[in-house]
């Protein structure tokens, strides 16, 4: 029985077979004189939803999108840290939050990006918690978040649940004086009231509807995703797996009738993590229990692997054989014979 994620096929030896799970080192924490590299954390909470009252499981996405990572063919170069999860006790899902902004504290400045799997959609802000907290904001002019998600997450509950995430990072920075945006892209008509579009307005948000992100509107996309980052000078990607078609992301909560195609999704956090201002990533709402043929976890790890892949800047797999090229190799390489792999 599997007892780790980090499990997938082994073609032949040598950095032109890697795949994810051989890049991977579970439980080691980075050192000093190593090139800062890639940090994987997960929250495995579904608390927040079910105060939602929508449908628990994501507490086990974590495993299932390491476990879709550890199968892609892997064309970087820099080491993978899993630094494991913090999972939440009985119903006390705001002693989790704090625990693991404790841990992302620690675990941001050690790395050049950290990616959090969830979870429900309060990961979000237990991972803003850490950002916070981990002194990366410090001197930062302007910073700002952009969420792909069907809902504003904005809600104005008396309990924090997983759609009050965004409002309470909104809040937050208010109170800390700094100078932050926010915008979402994806948001669905039929998946949000009146009130909570009132909210959006009251809280300043930007955002694009889910009719807006057709395929054939993608330039309209990537140029509102540009206005966003024009001026910041870091930024947290948030992705609810909820913003995808229900056909490309059946395993969320609240399965989406139109929502964000596939590919417009993947140019977007591409352009985002081209910005070179890409420092913490976010991707929630997995839930293995109805997630037919894996498709919501593997559209997950497609999309991590793009937006590292592309914030290292790392070339394409059928790039022209460069000494860029060559050099990239040889990284994987060293990090391969690091592990005895070999």
């Amino acid at each position: 029985m599997e007892t780790t994620p980090w499990m997938g096929r082994d073609e032949g030896p040598g950095a032109i077979h890697t795949r994810w799970h051989h890049m991977v080192y579970a439980g080691r924490v980075q050192k000093e004189d190593d090139p800062k590299g890639l940090a994987i954390f997960g929250f495995e909470s579904h608390e927040g939803t079910i105060r939602n009252q929508g449908r628990p499981g994501a507490a086990k996405g974590p495993f299932q999108i390491r476990h879709a990572l550890a199968e892609l063919a892997f064309h970087g170069g820099q080491i993978v840290h899993d630094r494991g999860n913090v999972a939440v006790d009985g119903h006390d899902m705001e002693k989790a939050q704090a625990d693991a902004a404790d841990k992302l504290a620690e675990i941001i400045p050690e790395h050049r990006m950290t990616v959090v799997l969830g979870g429900g959609h309060e990961t979000t802000y237990a991972a803003y918690s850490g950002l916070a907290a981990s002194g990366e904001l410090n001197g930062v002019k302007k910073w700002g978040m952009i969420s792909f998600d069907s809902h504003f997450a904005v809600r104005n509950t008396p309990q924090p649940t997983a759609v009050t995430a965004v409002r309470q990072v909104i809040t937050d920075e208010k109170k800390a004086g700094r100078d932050f945006s926010c915008s979402v892209v994806g948001v669905s008509e039929v998946s949000n009231t009146r009130a909570q579009f009132e909210h959006a307005r009251d809280l300043e948000l930007s955002y694009l509807k889910d009719e807006e992100c057709a395929e054939c509107r993608i330039q309209d996309v990537l140029e509102f995703v540009d206005r966003q980052l024009a001026d910041l000078d870091l930024v947290y990607l948030s992705v609810d797996m909820d913003v995808l078609p229900g056909y490309q992301a059946p395993g969320v909560s609240s399965p989406s009738s139109l929502g964000v195609p596939m590919i417009v999704l993947l140019e977007a956090v591409k352009r985002i993590a081209q910005s070179g201002k890409l420092a913490i990533m976010d991707v929630v709402g997995v839930i293995p229990e109805f997630d037919l043929d894996h498709r919501t976890a593997r559209a997950a790890a497609r999309l991590i692997d793009q937006a590292t892949l592309t914030a290292f800047g790392r070339p394409a797999a059928d790039a022209a054989d460069t000494p860029e090229h060559r050099e990239l190799l040889a990284e994987r390489q060293r990090a391969l014979h690091s592990q005895g792999l070999s």
